[in-house]
């Protein structure tokens, strides 16, 4: 990927490609308004496994105290679908009953997923309380050993437990035989500093079981990818994110965003096809009835996008003279905006670009057009392939296609 940003990053240290899972059927659908029709989620897998995502997490399958068997129906079709390289994760809420939970992982992995996930409290108790706590996590992690799965397992609000009960939950995972131990951050209460020290902790814990250290991080602060970079920095080695960044609340962090941080700002390889994130963005957008905000990172209509003269002419010359990466990378698009921070000699660029032929005692004409356009058009947006159809109606031209 060609990139030119801040020699003064500092990539993280990873010892294998960190594992990007997507959790956007679950979370997606816990958006205000969200809510997916089976098809869609099947299209939404087979994108996933089109742009060689790692893994995915499915529909919901716990409900209260019951089991949801239309929820285990959906998952067992996406289980079954085609994949080559994208994990399937179902989950499990936590629950003080074993017996509910073994017979609730034994119909899970009926479906032939790959990972059965199961998820704990971190509050405050008595010693009694937390043996008992420590007895089910180990319980859990072998029973879903026994059946040949990966087993996660997840600390619920992890950030703001306490760091000897944090401690000694994920020490209990790990000796149980659990391939991951992921930590959520919620409610979104924890900054970088925060999840460094919280990923130090639980790496101490797991010390030198094989156990992958995962982190879970919402946007309530707007930190959500900050704090997962944070966690890969920390040795994390499994992040979750979601397309367009939807979830609960203000959502999770952006699943593309991470990627393109780490393949843009890093050079850190992630297997993923970036080509494909402008088009599964898109779909998410569609299905979800959320728009794309035009200036979202990557994936905006307007990303790439500038407005100064200075920069249109130096992005002229170099694509990268005011850009990180190519929006081609990932299937963007650079586009100029017209507005009256454009100049004439700007304007003659961009018309050869479009393939318009103006002479130069047109160019103030279509300047002093534009400038009027977007004072008393407030909220159009002026760009440069409107400028064929501008000199068209400016009578500047009489063919404006070569």
């Amino acid at each position: 990927m060609k990139r030119r940003v801040s020699p003064y990053n500092v990539s993280p240290t990873l010892s294998s490609a960190p594992i990007l899972c997507d959790v956007t059927l679950r979370e997606g659908e816990q958006t205000a308004g969200v809510a997916f029709s089976q098809e869609e989620r099947r299209e939404l897998v087979r994108l996933l496994e089109e742009a060689r995502f790692p893994q995915v997490q499915l529909y919901n399958t716990w409900h209260g105290d019951e089991i949801d068997e239309k929820a285990m129906a959906i998952n067992a079709d996406l289980c079954s679908l085609p994949r080559k390289y994208l994990k399937t994760e179902v989950l499990n809420f936590n629950t003080s009953n074993m017996g509910r939970l073994r017979k609730m992982i034994d119909l899970q992995a009926e479906t032939k997923p790959d990972i059965i996930h199961a998820s704990f409290s971190l509050k405050p108790a008595d010693e009694e309380t937390l043996l008992e706590e420590e007895k089910r996590i180990r319980e859990t992690a072998s029973c879903i050993a026994e059946k040949g799965l990966e087993c996660n397992i997840s600390l619920l609000d992890a950030t703001r437990s306490q760091p000897a009960i944090l401690s000694r939950m994920v020490r209990a995972a790990a000796e149980a035989g659990a391939a991951r131990v992921r930590l959520a951050d919620t409610v979104g209460v924890a900054d970088p500093t925060g999840i460094r020290e919280m990923c130090r902790v639980a790496k101490e814990a797991i010390g030198s079981h094989p156990t992958r250290l995962g982190v879970h991080t919402h946007n309530d602060f707007g930190l959500g990818l900050a704090d997962a970079l944070a966690a890969l920095s920390s040795g994390a080695g499994l992040i979750d994110g979601s397309v367009n960044a939807l979830g609960e609340r203000c959502g999770n962090a952006s699943l593309i965003e991470i990627v393109m941080a780490l393949e843009g700002l890093y050079g850190i390889q992630t297997g993923i096809d970036c080509t494909k994130l402008k088009s599964l963005a898109l779909y998410v957008s569609r299905i979800s009835g959320i728009a794309i905000p035009n200036n979202a990172p990557f994936v905006g209509k307007y990303a790439f996008s500038d407005s100064l003269a200075a920069h249109i002419l130096l992005s002229d010359k170099d694509p990268l003279a005011v850009e990180g990466i190519l929006p081609e990378e990932f299937g963007g698009k650079r586009l100029a905006l017209l507005s009256k921070n454009i100049t004439e000699e700007a304007l003659d660029v961009l018309a050869r670009r479009q393939h318009l032929t103006l002479r130069k005692e047109d160019l103030p004409r279509l300047y002093e057009i534009i400038c009027q356009r977007s004072e008393t058009q407030r909220g159009t947006v002026l760009t440069e392939e409107d400028l064929p159809a501008l000199a068209r109606e400016a009578g500047l031209v009489k063919e404006s296609w070569k």
